[in-house]
C-alpha cells in the first residue's frame, strides 16, 4: 500500500501504519471475543476500511447515448484480508453502471481497488463501502451495480451483490 508522505518520513509513516494496524487488530479481535468466535491458527496484523483510499477521480460524460460501462478485474486480482485472522481473501470484482454526468478515471480506480489490500472488512461490507463509494463519487448513475465474486473458502463460494435499482429510495 502506498500512502501520500504529507512531508512524513518513511520510517515515521511505516510507525502511524504499524500502530494504526495494531489497534485494529486488537479492536477486531475483542469483538469476536465478545462474540464467542475465537480465530483459528494465526493472527495477522490488518488495517481499518476507514484507511482505504478515499478519493476516486471523475471524468465529465456529456452524451447523450446511455451507454453501459463495465471494469472487471482478473480472477483472484481484488483482495482484502479477512478481519478474524488476516488471511487474504482473493477476487473478482465487477463494477456495472450507466453514467449521468460522470466516468470514473480508470488509473484512480485501479489505485482504489489496490488501497483494500491491506484493510480487514468483512466481504459483505467491503462490497457495502466500494458501492457507497463509487455511488458518491458518480453522483448520479442511470444505475450503478457492484458484484464481488470471491474465491472459495471452506469450501464456500460467496458472491455479493448491490443493485442501485434494488435499494429503496427514502
Amino acid at each position: 500500500m502506498s500512502a501520500p508522505t504529507n512531508g512524513k518520513k518513511p520510517a515515521l509513516q511505516l510507525d502511524v501504519l504499524h500502530e494504526e494496524a495494531l489497534r485494529h487488530t486488537r479492536l477486531s479481535l475483542e469483538h469476536m471475543e465478545k462474540l464467542g468466535i475465537q480465530p483459528e491458527g494465526k493472527v495477522a496484523l490488518f488495517l481499518p476500511p476507514e484507511t482505504r483510499q478515499q478519493e476516486i477521480h471523475r471524468l465529465p460524460y456529456a452524451h447523450g447515448a446511455r451507454q453501459v460501462v463495465v471494469y472487471e478485474t482478473e480472477p483472484g486480482e481484488f483482495s482484502a484480508l479477512c478481519p478474524f485472522s488476516g488471511i487474504p481473501d482473493f477476487g473478482t470484482i465487477r463494477i456495472e453502471y450507466v453514467p449521468g454526468d460522470w466516468l470514473v478515471e480508470l488509473k484512480s480506480l485501479k489505485y482504489y481497488l489496490l488501497s483494500w489490500r491491506h484493510i480487514g472488512a468483512a466481504q459483505e461490507d467491503i462490497t457495502a463501502f466500494v458501492f457507497e463509494d463509487l455511488l458518491r463519487h458518480l453522483y448520479n448513475p442511470d444505475y450503478l451495480v457492484v458484484t464481488t465474486i470471491y474465491n472459495v473458502r471452506g469450501g464456500i463460494n460467496t458472491t455479493c451483490t448491490i443493485d442501485s435499482r434494488a435499494q429503496h429510495k427514502s
